[in-house]
């Protein structure tokens, strides 16, 4: 293992990533923008060559743009194609490349040689809409004059205004001829991103006794139907995974989904691992070494199979899991510097969640850490889920961006990870001779607290609760810094010092209401507060029941027990007497001294 250094030492990061100002835009396609030139796009998007050099073209993603050159030259096939991405996967950044493929195709081929044998297609137009920049009602005003409605829009991109000007300025949908009309037999590709978001701005606009939300949903209709059945034209739009990415009336991407159904193709341009790749190139400067990476990929296979298999109970689950492991060695490569596991749940855990920016989120927040441990020249050999520094207030803000919750889970930070007197660091002097073995644990799983797993052979849709078992948070933890034996024992200490983990018996999670560690903690401090009040119920208790006898309650030294009474008498002793150490010592000083004399008060 000495031969192989921490990945702070091999890795280069991107300029992007170095750089303190990096934001969440930098990651962001605002498509619009991009098509108008806006000079606040930023550079690595601004031209054509720059944008292919950061984009790592996936295996759809290519087989997306010699798609579309295929339709645009002729060949059979789907014409009307639908962008989801379950995990992100950049539904913006993939119009845009197909943008770009078309706009400046030398650029494209210059950066990416392999493209080069696409179809060699002349004279292609090319439309786009974004429905975030399109106002539904005011429209856009454009060489002095004022295109009212998407079709107008597009239309005017594509050079046939003239054609539907009464139909825009009216905002009454074009019919089926003269939108054939519009796309004629020349080659034309019609980009929408963010259709859904127009159309919910458009359902309270009146057209006449319509509304513009039907008008443009009917044109939507009739595009794809003539797109559909022209010779040389293609249409790519975006539509949002799922509901929780869409915040308005769901309705609409039910419908608009609908409309499209019978002549789209669904197309997904992340998939799988190639999220890794994906990573890689916008956030590193270079890809890293190959031979370091499978070193670093046997190393922790090694260390997962040592510190897990034995935990595995039967024979067949054994056999299993080593097939498993041997593929996940696989993925250590792939994904170098990053932990595999670490990706994945950001990939199925924090995708569930309604706040999460996916792609561009992931980004963001892995530049932030990047950007943190590498200043902290960490001597880690992969960035896993243990390592996030939340100590970091950029790194918090980073993090809470992503998963939502920030003022919620303050108390759980303040109390358990980055306060003065916080459990975790508490729990990690006890641990000497490790690297804050709690801080990294406790960190893991606070990254699976958000979100849920989908569950394995359940109905679609169906999720877990947050939180991770043992035998996944080991698979995520488990290094040549941390075996599972000091992960099962700093496990129970956290279970039982930490004032905000839940353990349900098989998940380990933090969430924002306290534990039993908290509730007794909050009653032995209110009982603290209280404690003179109790000695005093307690002493008048004692006082009203030896009332008229000779007894004395709590001298507080043997001055406090009468001297020279010719009597029997009995004295209680304080309570705290009770936690004295030389008990016997006290006890014959209060019988036999009168403060520094002797006393009349005799042991016999």
């Amino acid at each position: 293992m000495t031969e192989i250094k921490p990945w702070t030492e091999v890795v280069r990061l991107h300029p992007d990533v170095e750089s303190e100002e990096t934001a969440v835009a930098t990651y962001a396609i605002d498509l619009g923008a991009l098509v108008a030139g806006d000079p606040n796009v930023p550079p690595t998007y601004r031209d054509a060559y720059s944008f292919f050099r950061a984009t790592h073209l996936t295996s759809d993603m290519r087989m997306l743009v010699e798609e579309v050159y295929d339709r645009l030259s002729g060949k059979e096939g789907n014409r009307v194609l639908q962008l989801r991405s379950p995990f992100g996967g950049g539904k913006s950044h993939t119009l845009a490349t197909l943008y770009y493929a078309v706009k400046n195709r030398k650029e494209m081929e210059k950066a990416i040689p392999e493209t080069r044998d696409l179809p060699d297609v002349k004279g292609i137009r090319i439309a786009v809409f974004d429905g975030e920049k399109f106002d539904a009602i005011s429209g856009r005003e454009i060489d002095g004059k004022r295109i009212r409605t998407i079709w107008g829009y597009l239309a005017w991109q594509l050079g046939a205004y003239e054609l539907i000007e009464e139909q825009d300025q009216k905002r009454v949908a074009p019919g089926g001829e003269l939108v054939k009309e519009i796309i004629v037999n020349t080659p034309t590709l019609i980009l929408l991103d963010e259709v859904s978001r127009y159309l919910e701005r458009a359902m309270g606009e009146p057209v006449g006794e319509s509304t513009l939300y039907r008008q443009a949903m009917e044109f939507i209709q009739t595009l794809t139907t003539e797109v559909s059945n022209s010779k040389n034209a293609c249409l790519v739009y975006s539509l949002q995974a799922s509901a929780r990415e869409f915040f308005g009336d769901t309705e609409i991407l039910s419908t608009l989904d609908h409309l499209a159904s019978r002549v789209d193709a669904k197309r997904e341009p992340i998939r799988g691992d190639e999220i890794f790749p994906v990573l890689r190139k916008r956030l590193l400067a270079e890809p890293p070494s190959e031979d370091i990476a499978n070193k670093v990929a046997d190393i922790y296979v090694d260390t997962i199979k040592r510190n897990i298999l034995s935990y595995v109970p039967s024979e067949a689950e054994r056999c299993e899991f080593e097939e498993r492991i041997i593929k996940y060695r696989e993925r250590f490569v792939k994904a170098y510097p990053f932990h595999p596991a670490l990706i994945d749940l950001m990939r199925e855990r924090w995708a569930s969640i309604p706040e999460f920016q996916r792609t561009r989120g992931v980004l963001r927040f892995l530049a932030v850490v990047l950007r943190t441990l590498k200043t902290r020249n960490v001597r880690d050999y992969l960035l896993s889920a243990t390592d996030v520094p939340m100590d970091e207030p950029e790194v918090r803000r980073a993090f809470f961006t992503e998963v939502g919750q920030r003022e919620p889970y303050q108390a759980v930070l303040d109390a358990d990870f980055i306060g003065v007197n916080a459990t975790v660091k508490r729990i990690d002097k006890s641990f000497k001779d490790a690297r804050t073995p709690a801080t990294r644990i406790a960190t893991a799983i606070l990254m699976f607290s958000f979100g849920g797993q989908p569950k394995m052979g359940g109905k679609e849709g169906e999720i877990l609760p947050p939180g991770v078992t043992e035998h996944d948070l080991m698979l995520a933890t488990v290094s040549p810094h941390l075996d599972s034996t000091m992960i099962k024992a700093v496990l129970k200490e956290l279970v039982g010092k930490c004032l905000y983990i839940h353990y349900d018996g098989a998940r380990y999670s933090f969430k924002t209401t306290p534990n039993v560690n908290k509730l007794l903690e909050d009653e032995a401090e209110g009982i603290g507060n209280a404690e003179d009040e109790i000695k005093n119920a307690i002493k008048a208790m004692l006082e009203s029941e030896l009332g008229g006898k000779s007894a004395v309650i709590w001298p507080q030294n043997s001055k406090g027990i009468p001297d020279k009474v010719p009597a029997f008498q009995i004295a209680y002793l304080p309570i705290e007497f009770v936690y004295e150490k030389n008990k016997e010592k006290i006890g014959i000083e209060f019988l036999t001294q009168y403060g520094e004399n002797q006393g009349y008060i005799k042991m016999d």
